[in-house]
């Protein structure tokens, strides 16, 4: 079994480093041409509205597109079932309208309270706990513990009732601010995630610990029971495919022996563990179905814009060599893919986070951390799948040490300007302006970097010494230009024009920005041959279209 795990852990690593040369490709960078910058709100509410006006006059005028929002259940419903009080978030969403900034709210069925970064407290409805059970309507851990952050996904009754009722309020209350509303996102799970809550520091979750798989109320353990009967049919064809002994099918449980499930292998070679998996994730992908569907029947005839969800950023343990990706496993992600099939059949859009991480724990125990990678499988899959993602960060990004800043910004730049992300949410609002308006040290870094209008360049090469089956490309000091043919990063790439005898081709860049840039020629094997002699090209760039002759 050691050995099993052993050659698991070793296949893990080629798979994060295969996504990691997956940037070396032939494809050309491009600042996507609908490419946003939005700012997260405080998670508290608002109690100073004229210097809430403030900030976001600050973010209007440095270039942010859009505020988001969390628009908490536990506030608008907390009287009663049916018994809404938007008062509160028109003021708000007037406020928004008034700075010019557009607004992305996100429909928070989830509590605050208890995640990492909250400094608020709103539980949801108090009201909701008597609709059913406690044990259908709550998680329960593999140590017993009930975790009331949201409403269980084996609710689904209750879960499809109330949340079309506040999808429904929401709709009816907001038509007239159709003008400011650019997206609508809708919770999934804690901290607004598709997830389990199965990293909870009551719970006793520390990081990097694996956290707990939340299978263990009654209904989910019958449910577990129902799915694997209709599976397999009978008994027998069970223990043949489980190589067990059962005797009924009421023996059959969520695992019982938790790291062991793990360390064990039998969460990777078992047919046991891969239905458990199988099973234990499909509950998620059931329920992003159900609130994607009352989502778009709600919003889309109305206000016509994108419907999203996010997926959390669960990059520890990724690379742990005695229990790979259990951290993943036991918030629900077993297969990515598959959750991202039901967000291209849901039409939802994805938002993903941890994009300012590096992978530099990837092998440090007890971390084995691997979040650059992660983000480069998740982006991958939704291009694949042509689902529109975005970005967030993970931790908030603020530090007296401005290189450090800007690592954490460069980082995230570099996933969004080579991997297709339609735009990136900064988290959050205080770290860039202070309560007052002014902006903190931490905006200029941010603005410079990530605050982008993409512009259409048309670039042309001429005179370069090339042979056949040569190509070249343009690479310089930012991302959106490969940042020097980095192996993160990818260069703008040009095709040869026989009609004019000249290399040419068109990349999105950022507008009114400082860029340093050359020509290269990378030969049919992908290896640069000549970089253009002389200085670099130096250019402030424009903010309409335009072009730019290099000649070698």
């Amino acid at each position: 079994m050691k050995r099993l795990i052993k050659q698991f852990s070793i296949c893990s690593i080629v798979f994060l480093l295969s996504f990691s040369i997956l940037f070396v490709q032939n494809a050309s960078a491009d600042v996507k041409s609908d490419y946003k910058t939005y700012v997260m709100a405080p998670l508290t509410k608002i109690t100073n509205w004229n210097d809430f006006a403030k900030q976001l006059a600050t973010l209007k005028s440095n270039g942010v597109y859009a505020l988001t929002t969390d628009v908490w259940w536990g506030d608008v419903e907390s009287k009663g079932n049916n018994q809404f009080d938007w008062t509160y978030y028109k003021q708000y969403a007037q406020v928004v309208r008034e700075s010019g900034l557009k607004w992305v709210p996100i429909l928070s069925t989830h509590q605050c309270g208890g995640n990492v970064g909250d400094d608020c407290n709103i539980p949801i409805p108090n009201w909701v706990w008597s609709l059913s059970t406690e044990d259908r309507l709550t998680h329960k851990s593999e140590t017993g513990y009930v975790n009331k952050e949201t409403l269980s996904p084996w609710a689904s009754d209750v879960v499809g009732t109330q949340y079309n009722e506040l999808y429904a309020s929401f709709t009816q209350t907001f038509t007239g601010y159709k003008d400011i509303i650019v997206k609508i996102y809708v919770s999934g799970g804690p901290a607004g995630e598709l997830r389990y809550p199965s990293y909870v520091g009551v719970d006793g979750w520390s990081y990097p610990s694996r956290g707990k798989l939340q299978a263990y109320t009654e209904t989910a353990k019958a449910d577990f029971r129902n799915a694997m009967q209709s599976k397999y049919g009978t008994i027998s064809s069970l223990n043949n495919a489980w190589k067990t002994s059962l005797s009924s099918w009421s023996q059959i449980s969520p695992p019982t022996d938790r790291d062991n499930f793990f360390t064990s292998g039998a969460a990777y070679n078992s047919q046991y563990g891969k239905d458990f998996m199988i099973w234990y994730q499909n509950v998620l992908v059931k329920h992003l179905a159900l609130i994607s569907s009352k989502a778009h029947q709600n919003f889309d005839s109305t206000f016509g814009v994108p419907v999203g969800a996010k997926i959390a950023g669960i990059h520890w343990k990724m690379n742990d060599p005695s229990m790979p990706h259990s951290s993943e496993y036991s918030a629900g992600y077993y297969n990515y893919s598959t959750i991202l099939d039901q967000f291209k059949s849901s039409n939802m859009a994805l938002t993903f986070t941890c994009l300012e991480m590096d992978n530099s724990q990837v092998y440090q125990s007890p971390y084995y951390s691997a979040p650059k990678s992660l983000v480069t499988q998740i982006s991958t899959l939704s291009s694949q799948k042509g689902i529109v993602i975005n970005g967030e960060n993970a931790l908030a990004i603020s530090s007296s040490d401005a290189s450090y800043s800007e690592s954490r910004y460069k980082n995230t730049a570099q996933h969004l300007f080579n991997e297709g992300f339609s735009g990136f949410t900064l988290l959050r609002l205080a770290n860039i302006v202070n309560e007052n308006g002014i902006k903190t040290a931490e905006m200029d870094r941010f603005r410079d970097i990530l605050i982008l209008d993409p512009v259409k360049i048309n670039f042309v090469v001429k005179n370069a010494p090339t042979n056949i089956g040569d190509t070249v490309y343009l690479t310089g000091s930012r991302w959106e230009m490969g940042m020097w043919n980095s192996a993160d990063g990818k260069m703008i790439k040009l095709t040869w024009d026989s009609v004019n005898n000249d290399w040419r081709g068109t990349g999105n860049i950022a507008a009114n920005r400082y860029y340093e840039f050359k020509a290269v020629i990378v030969d049919a094997n992908g290896n640069i041959k000549n970089w253009e002699p002389g200085s670099n090209n130096v250019w402030n760039t424009p903010s309409t279209h335009s072009n730019y002759t290099v000649k070698w």
